[in-house]
Protein backbone atom coordinates (compact mmCIF):
# COMPACT_ATOMS: atom_id res chain seq x y z
CA UNK A 1 0.00 0.00 0.00
CA UNK A 2 1.42 3.34 -1.11
CA UNK A 3 -0.33 6.12 0.78
CA UNK A 4 0.06 9.83 1.30
CA UNK A 5 -1.32 9.09 4.75
CA UNK A 6 0.26 7.48 7.77
CA UNK A 7 1.02 3.82 8.43
CA UNK A 8 -1.69 3.94 11.10
CA UNK A 9 -4.23 5.13 8.52
CA UNK A 10 -3.26 2.31 6.13
CA UNK A 11 -3.61 -0.24 8.92
CA UNK A 12 -7.05 1.16 9.79
CA UNK A 13 -8.13 0.77 6.17
CA UNK A 14 -6.83 -2.81 6.07
CA UNK A 15 -8.72 -3.60 9.28
CA UNK A 16 -11.94 -1.89 8.17
CA UNK A 17 -11.88 -3.74 4.85
CA UNK A 18 -11.30 -6.99 6.76
CA UNK A 19 -8.12 -7.73 4.84
CA UNK A 20 -5.26 -9.81 6.15
CA UNK A 21 -2.67 -7.28 7.33
CA UNK A 22 0.08 -9.87 6.76
CA UNK A 23 -0.46 -9.63 3.00
CA UNK A 24 0.54 -5.97 2.79
CA UNK A 25 3.61 -3.84 3.00
CA UNK A 26 2.94 -0.20 3.69
CA UNK A 27 4.85 2.69 2.13
CA UNK A 28 3.55 5.79 3.85
CA UNK A 29 4.23 9.52 3.82
CA UNK A 30 7.19 9.03 6.19
CA UNK A 31 8.76 6.50 3.78
CA UNK A 32 8.31 9.05 0.99
CA UNK A 33 10.23 11.63 3.04
CA UNK A 34 6.98 13.63 3.35
CA UNK A 35 6.80 14.17 -0.41
CA UNK A 36 3.27 13.24 -1.53
CA UNK A 37 1.98 11.58 -4.68
CA UNK A 38 1.93 12.59 -7.51
CA UNK A 39 5.47 13.92 -7.18
CA UNK A 40 7.86 11.51 -8.92
CA UNK A 41 10.44 11.05 -6.12
CA UNK A 42 8.25 8.94 -3.79
CA UNK A 43 7.53 6.53 -6.63
CA UNK A 44 11.26 6.20 -7.21
CA UNK A 45 11.79 5.57 -3.48
CA UNK A 46 9.03 2.92 -3.51
CA UNK A 47 10.62 1.17 -6.49
CA UNK A 48 14.04 1.19 -4.85
CA UNK A 49 12.81 0.06 -1.42
CA UNK A 50 10.95 -2.97 -2.77
CA UNK A 51 13.18 -3.76 -5.78
CA UNK A 52 10.19 -3.31 -8.07
CA UNK A 53 10.65 -3.89 -11.78
CA UNK A 54 8.32 -1.24 -13.20
CA UNK A 55 7.86 -3.01 -16.55
CA UNK A 56 6.53 -6.05 -14.65
CA UNK A 57 4.22 -4.07 -12.37
CA UNK A 58 0.80 -2.50 -12.32
CA UNK A 59 -0.05 0.47 -10.11
CA UNK A 60 -3.65 0.89 -8.92
CA UNK A 61 -4.95 4.22 -7.70
CA UNK A 62 -8.28 5.91 -7.07
CA UNK A 63 -6.93 9.33 -8.09
CA UNK A 64 -6.22 9.31 -11.82
CA UNK A 65 -3.51 11.99 -11.80
CA UNK A 66 -1.49 9.91 -9.32
CA UNK A 67 -1.01 7.29 -12.04
CA UNK A 68 1.10 9.52 -14.29
CA UNK A 69 4.44 9.07 -12.45
CA UNK A 70 3.94 5.30 -12.30
CA UNK A 71 3.23 5.28 -16.05
CA UNK A 72 6.25 7.48 -16.76
CA UNK A 73 8.44 5.04 -14.79
CA UNK A 74 7.26 2.12 -16.95
CA UNK A 75 4.39 0.61 -14.96
CA UNK A 76 1.00 -0.35 -16.28
CA UNK A 77 -1.69 1.60 -14.47
CA UNK A 78 -5.24 1.01 -13.30
CA UNK A 79 -7.62 3.73 -12.19
CA UNK A 80 -10.23 2.52 -9.71
CA UNK A 81 -13.27 4.39 -10.96
CA UNK A 82 -15.06 6.72 -8.59
CA UNK A 83 -17.30 9.72 -8.98
CA UNK A 84 -15.25 12.34 -7.14
CA UNK A 85 -14.51 15.08 -9.67
CA UNK A 86 -11.06 15.79 -8.21
CA UNK A 87 -10.18 12.06 -8.45
CA UNK A 88 -11.40 11.80 -12.07
CA UNK A 89 -9.12 14.53 -13.36
CA UNK A 90 -6.93 12.96 -16.06
CA UNK A 91 -8.78 9.63 -16.19
CA UNK A 92 -9.11 9.82 -19.97
CA UNK A 93 -5.41 10.44 -20.65
CA UNK A 94 -2.80 8.01 -22.00
CA UNK A 95 -1.26 7.33 -18.59
CA UNK A 96 -4.37 5.32 -17.57
CA UNK A 97 -4.18 1.80 -19.05
CA UNK A 98 -7.16 0.24 -17.27
CA UNK A 99 -10.36 1.67 -15.80
CA UNK A 100 -11.59 -0.62 -13.08
CA UNK A 101 -14.99 -0.66 -11.42
CA UNK A 102 -14.21 -3.42 -8.92
CA UNK A 103 -10.60 -4.18 -8.16
CA UNK A 104 -11.27 -7.66 -6.79
CA UNK A 105 -13.02 -8.72 -10.01
CA UNK A 106 -10.24 -7.22 -12.12
CA UNK A 107 -7.63 -9.16 -10.17
CA UNK A 108 -9.63 -12.37 -10.48
CA UNK A 109 -9.78 -11.90 -14.26
CA UNK A 110 -6.03 -11.32 -14.40
CA UNK A 111 -5.43 -14.48 -12.41
CA UNK A 112 -7.56 -16.47 -14.84
CA UNK A 113 -5.65 -15.01 -17.78
CA UNK A 114 -2.31 -15.91 -16.25
CA UNK A 115 -3.27 -19.57 -15.80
Amino acid sequence: IFTNGSRKHANNVITNMQLDENLFSIFDIVDSDFVPKPERSPYERLIKKYDIIPEQSIFFEDIARNLKPAHDLGMKTGWVINEDNWAKEGHDEDHVHFKIKELDHFLEQCNLLIK
